[in-house]
């Protein structure tokens, strides 16, 4: 049975999982930044560092909160957690894709200009993890977790 009364959104806005998620998006957008106005290389300026750490603990706290569709065998899911984890999962591949031809492009383009080019690995890595969290991100926007752990609690 759903959590969902007679107001979906009510109980969608409680989820702890969409803070997370939320948060997980902002610090990603912090990350870019800092990645590209750092002096030289991101690895080694000291805020990138914090918020890599940051953004490492935020995505595992929201990993282990989605893993119910996220990680779950395929005959534990039902259609809809199959379709849906099957989505977000090509949404994350394609942003993956996308984030890997940003900075290519971005190398071509500022080729000639070695201070920008040093900051090509921790532009890279910072979208490649963002790419990996888009998927925990959209199942912790939706809430689906929240509802399947009450579910399994239930049973």
């Amino acid at each position: 049975m759903s959590r969902q009364g007679v107001n979906g959104t009510t109980d969608l806005a409680r989820s702890p999982m969409r803070p997370v998620a939320l948060s997980l998006c902002v610090l990603s957008a912090v990350m870019v930044v800092l990645s590209l106005i750092s002096d030289g290389n991101a690895f080694s300026d000291s805020w990138w560092l914090v918020a890599f750490v940051l953004w490492l603990l935020l995505w595992g706290v929201l990993r282990s909160m989605t893993r119910g569709v996220a990680e779950r065998p395929q005959v534990g899911l039902d259609e809809r957690e199959r379709g849906l984890r099957d989505q977000v999962s090509f949404i994350g591949y394609q942003c993956a894709v996308g984030a890997g031809m940003v900075v290519v492009l971005l190398m071509v383009v500022f080729q000639n200009q070695p201070g920008m080019i040093e900051r090509m690995p921790a532009l890279l890595t910072t979208l490649m993890l963002t790419a990996s969290a888009v998927p925990s991100v959209i199942l912790g926007m939706s809430g689906v977790g929240v509802e399947d752990a009450d579910e399994d609690e239930d049973e």
